[in-house]
């Protein structure tokens, strides 16, 4: 686990809470998708989209598209730590993808994608993806 999370220069760890289980015992569904959220959040402090006032922002990312693929399931006491990365950068979305690590089993669990849309509130609208914003991703991931 150790060497795949080298991959990842963002990430995040959270503790499994006895109440993020279920009926069945494991950790439900629904925990990934706000973990998912808090790595994503990680991500974008990490490259400065977020202003102590948001009214002075270009631009906001808001979430397009989400998905979650279960390999594992998890159960309470675990440490969960996500790495995420962008995968892709498309014209008007940037695909992230968060990689879920139990750091009791020493494995992957599942695998969330973000697509990403830069959207302007001032003009109401979807935006093409900021050259600027695509140089911090780039150094970020170190992409080649």
């Amino acid at each position: 686990m150790k060497n795949q999370l080298k991959e990842f220069n963002i990430l995040t760890e959270i503790e499994v809470q006895w109440g993020d289980m279920d009926a069945f015992r494991h950790v439900n569904n629904v925990a990934y998708v706000r973990w998912g959220e808090t790595a994503r959040i990680d991500y974008f402090n990490a490259l400065n989209l977020f202003s102590s006032d948001p009214e002075q922002m270009n631009y906001a990312p808001i979430l397009g598209f989400q998905s979650v693929k279960y390999i594992a399931p998890l159960v309470y006491p675990d440490t969960v730590i996500i790495g995420t990365k962008t995968e892709g950068i498309q014209r008007d979305r940037v695909i992230l993808k968060s990689y879920f690590f139990s750091a009791y089993q020493q494995r992957l669990v599942a695998i969330k994608t973000h697509e990403v849309i830069l959207f302007d509130y001032k003009k109401q609208q979807k935006i093409s993806v900021p050259k600027e914003l695509i140089a911090q991703i780039y150094e970020i991931d170190k992409l080649k």
